[in-house]
């Protein structure tokens, strides 16, 4: 599963996604079949109304200021507009190309010609500073992915121009777009404790886009809750970085999070973690994550081989965390 930081929901920004458009092109390059069908009615319905609304989704009542058509290029680059990395899971793209939604071929034979539900995009709007941000995908980010993938592989180059109808909402900050992605999304797809964590921490102003972005909004974090989302963020991000490293990245994030609490045990200045960071936030965050970053591939290794009992992340952790003291305290 991939995180997207900041970077656009464009298919070929995730190398994992490369299998699943193979396997499309190859379909609808069939001189026959419901793939070389379906790629005839894409062009053909591209080619009049440059949109997928009336023959790819469900239909809807007109009018209404909640739905509203958007160009598949403008929900690529709603990225830029996010605090937290959304992640890409292959498995829905997948589902929803050939699973149980099957817009190109149900897994037990046959198609769906209409993607069911709306993606459902967000706007903050701020009436008093007269400010307004988004969108922001709320929910349906994989649907998003999918219909660019059957678009890419049907050879419509031109696919930031189509639009697809959106349904929209408006909100006042992002503590209420984080609830929203998390209550919008956790029905569909289980959501894991990491992805919860780091989007209710985001709440506070610390923006967990990237590595830097954290270092330098953490000064908004007040509560624990706060400080371990970036915990959690920041060892999952370094953690990417590693080359052939068998932990995926809710077990770094996890490993962050177990990190905070063996951080706690050590009484840094004979009071809690917490109190230690808060006395200087910026500069104490930035000495442990560099620590982090400076010790996290050799604790990594050692917990690779770690053959006692317990979780992958908490081995991570457990390897970490006086690694991280010793250079901090």
């Amino acid at each position: 599963m991939n995180a997207s930081i900041k970077i656009e929901y464009d298919p070929s920004n995730f190398p994992e996604l490369e299998p699943i458009l193979a396997k499309a092109k190859a379909l609808m390059e069939k001189p026959k079949g419901g793939a070389a069908a379906l790629k005839y009615e894409i062009h053909k319905e591209i080619s009049k109304t440059g949109s997928l609304v009336h023959e790819f989704q469900v239909k809807k009542p007109d009018g209404g200021s909640a739905l509203r058509e958007f160009t598949l290029g403008e929900l690529a680059e709603s990225a830029v507009n996010e605090v937290t990395a959304q992640s890409i899971d292959p498995n829905s793209v997948e589902d929803i190309l050939f699973g149980r939604y099957g817009l190109i071929r149900k897994a037990g034979g046959g198609r769906s010609k209409y993607l069911m539900e709306d993606i459902e995009v967000a706007f903050i709007r701020d009436l008093i500073a007269g400010t307004q941000v988004g969108p922001i995908i709320t929910s349906g980010r994989h649907r998003e992915m999918s219909l660019i993938l059957m678009l890419m592989a049907a050879d419509i180059k031109g696919w930031r121009e189509v639009k697809v109808r959106c349904s929209v909402i408006e909100v006042q900050n992002q503590d209420q777009v984080q609830e929203r992605i998390i209550s919008a999304n956790i029905g569909s797809r289980d959501f894991s404790r990491a992805e919860i964590r780091e989007r209710l921490g985001s709440t506070s102003g610390v923006l967990l886009s990237s590595c830097d972005s954290m270092k330098a909004t953490i000064a908004s974090a007040n509560k624990a809750d706060d400080f371990k989302a970036a915990f959690s963020c920041y060892v999952k991000m370094t953690g990417a970085k590693i080359e052939g490293s068998p932990f995926t990245a809710t077990q770094f994030s996890d490993a962050g999070n177990s990190l905070w609490r063996k951080l706690e045990l050590v009484r840094p200045e004979g009071g809690t973690f917490l109190s230690w960071i808060r006395k200087d936030k910026e500069s104490r965050f930035e000495k442990v994550m560099s620590a982090v970053e400076a010790e996290l591939q050799a604790a990594s290794m050692k917990a690779q081989y770690d053959p006692s009992a317990g979780t992958k992340s908490s081995k991570i952790a457990k390897a970490l965390a006086p690694l991280v003291a010793q250079r901090c305290f």
